[in-house]
């Protein structure tokens, strides 16, 4: 796999684990608010995955369908903090603004690093999307910490 393809599918499993992390937390809070929430930011990472995808496939490989290990662990962590909070859904927002950090993150590094125009370009079009939904829970967790 040539690098850039390698960037990209570092990005699909960032994204995969942040929506399957929002799916999950979708089934187990109790305010709907919330769980509207966390449905739409899972359908906005899917959204960017499958344009992801796309180019990968253009070139004739295969993308990522998987997440990471540590995005495992997290998630597993996370369900155990919940559990045990007193306040499952501020758990549970605290845990997602970390993977909205990891994903900035990763789309921050493939502006940056990527030697490929189209993969800095598709991380390009899709930065103001990722930046809403890190703002977004993180104003939301501090909010609920008050």
């Amino acid at each position: 796999m040539n690098t850039d393809n390698a960037t990209l599918n570092d990005m699909i499993r960032t994204l995969n684990d942040g929506r399957t992390f929002y799916e999950d937390a979708a089934s187990k809070v109790a305010r709907e608010d919330l769980k509207r929430l966390f449905e739409r930011m899972a359908r906005t990472k899917t959204a960017i995955v499958n344009d992801m995808k796309n180019k990968v496939v253009f070139t004739g490989e295969e993308p990522n369908d998987d997440g990471t290990v540590g995005g495992g662990f997290r998630k597993a962590y996370a369900d155990i903090r919940a559990r045990l909070a007193n306040d499952k859904e501020a758990s549970y927002v605290s845990q997602l603004e970390e993977f909205e950090d990891r994903i900035l993150a990763s789309f921050r590094e493939a502006i940056e690093a990527s030697k490929d125009p189209e993969v800095r370009s598709i991380a390009q079009k899709y930065m103001p999307e990722v930046t809403r939904d890190h703002n977004e829970m993180r104003a939301l967790k501090h909010a609920l910490k008050h």
